[in-house]
């Protein structure tokens, strides 16, 4: 589980990391990320009705990305504002799958200590 202080909630935060923030992708994972004045990295995952009419769905994607993302908050340099997002193709992710990409992702950014 993602901590509360750990996440990324606010929609002032999200529009500051969309418009300024920096791009990377790996796969069907991309996140944009920026840097904030925090002792601590946070999170945010949009997944919106482009990926599924449903919210069941929508929420099952968001709970596999938070546990996949809070296995890799203590190798995460701080100070960061993440945004992960899916692609809408990507439709019944594997966790397996997912944590590696998502694990490139974080590499191919620079993200890792």
């Amino acid at each position: 589980m993602l901590p509360i202080n750990n996440r990324l909630k606010k929609r002032e935060d999200f529009a500051k990391v969309f418009s300024q923030g920096t791009y990377a992708a790996f796969g069907n994972v991309s996140l944009k990320y920026s840097k904030n004045s925090l002792p601590q990295s946070r999170i945010g995952f949009p997944v919106g009705k482009n990926y599924s009419k449903k919210a069941v769905t929508r929420n099952r994607v968001r709970r596999i990305l938070r546990a996949i993302s809070s296995k890799h908050l203590s190798s995460l340099k701080p100070g960061f504002d993440i945004v992960i997002m899916i692609r809408p193709g990507y439709q019944n992710p594997e966790s397996k799958v997912l944590d590696g990409e998502l694990h490139k992702a974080f590499s191919k950014a620079n993200l890792f200590v």
